[in-house]
């Protein structure tokens, strides 16, 4: 597998944090970010997987996204 370098900027609170990550865990920085990227990307596969089988499903009206985040607070509200 080729791999291709570049830069990234993040702030500095955010870069401690992975270095006291990387340094408890005996990695590097760039094993911790290609880590925690195919996680992510890992994740958002298969929320977009699901979502779109239960979007392909829903007959009703197409929510607006505030409507969506209405919907999210409340529920977030309860418990």
């Amino acid at each position: 597998m080729s791999t291709q370098t570049f830069n990234i900027s993040m702030p500095e609170k955010l870069v401690e944090q992975i270095d006291a990550q990387t340094k408890a865990q005996g990695g590097s920085r760039s094993d911790f970010i290609r880590q925690a990227v195919r996680k992510q990307l890992t994740t958002l596969e298969r929320w977009n997987n699901l979502t779109s089988k239960t979007r392909s499903l829903y007959k009703g009206r197409q929510l607006s996204e505030a409507e969506v985040a209405d919907i999210v607070r409340a529920e977030r509200s309860k418990g």
